[in-house]
């Protein structure tokens, strides 16, 4: 009886012992404990996964492109006023006329490339072409076709005279992305321009029936060409609709001076550039 009942006594627990899913009051028995080790080493793997994942995302900078292509439309504002003088001959005397341009504004159309060398910085080129029909004010001293030293002033207003300008811009940019989808870009440079406008040559008169008085009945122009060296500096900006195609605006100042001449008479000098705005499309490749 003795021994049946110790054989009791250690039966209960050697079969504790031996039965690994076995529990007492729901408290989970030693065998669990590396189970539940590697459970809490999983959940820290994971949780530290979690934590770093987005932090290595937003450490990777947003795509930027390397090469760009612009092309814009828009106005170039530029306040020039200069007149030219003519003189001629008219019933053995001389006579003469002063023309007077007044510049406001053009209309304006440029496209360029850049491409990026290193880091932030780029080098592009950009052409210009503004053009613009211009009002000519013409005051004129008619020689009477009787008495000398006896002028007969005469004035009128033209119209359809052109002036074309293309400004090359050869351009240092800096870039900067702002957002994934807005890059901002400053340029700055030198110019080449070159300016084509039209300069009243001659003009025609009418008499009146009693040759008391003289009016302008015709005019004749003619294109002249001049180059010049300026600079220029810019501002650009382009937010992408998608990786490829965006919507920008531009904003860019010029400056440069050139002199046109009538045959052997004195030049006329012209104010070239002024204050370019406009925007369009951009294109990255």
């Amino acid at each position: 009886m003795t021994a049946g009942r110790d054989r009791m006594r250690r039966s209960p627990s050697r079969r504790i012992a031996d039965c690994h899913p076995a529990d007492d009051g729901g408290t989970i028995r030693a065998p669990m404990v590396p189970r539940r080790n590697r459970a809490r080493r999983a959940a820290a793997i994971a949780a530290a996964a979690a934590l770093l994942a987005p932090v290595g995302a937003a450490a990777q900078p947003a795509s930027e492109p390397d090469r760009l292509a612009s092309v814009n439309l828009g106005m170039q504002f530029v306040y020039d006023a200069f007149m030219n003088r003519v003189t001629f001959r008219q019933h053995g005397e001389t006579g003469s006329f002063n023309a007077h341009y007044d510049v406001s504004k053009h209309h304006a159309l440029d496209g360029g490339v850049a491409v990026r060398v290193w880091k932030a910085l780029a080098v592009g080129v950009a052409v210009s072409h503004v053009a613009e029909p211009m009002t000519v004010l013409i005051r004129a001293e008619v020689p009477h076709p009787f008495f000398f030293d006896f002028p007969r002033e005469a004035s009128g207003v033209r119209r359809g005279l052109d002036r074309r300008e293309i400004g090359l811009h050869l351009q240092g940019q800096y870039w900067r992305s702002h957002t994934e989808n807005l890059l901002l870009r400053a340029t700055w440079g030198p110019t080449v321009f070159i300016v084509r406008q039209d300069l009243v040559s001659e003009i025609g008169t009418r008499e009146s029936l009693d040759f008391d008085q003289a009016a302008l009945a015709s005019h004749r122009a003619t294109t002249v060409t001049a180059g010049s060296f300026g600079f220029h500096l810019g501002f650009d900006g382009v937010f992408f609709v998608t990786d490829r195609v965006g919507l920008g605006f531009n904003v860019r100042y010029s400056r440069g001076t050139a002199s046109v001449r009538l045959d052997d008479r004195f030049p006329t000098p012209l104010e070239l550039g002024g204050t370019h705005a406009g925007g369009g499309l951009r294109f990255a490749f």
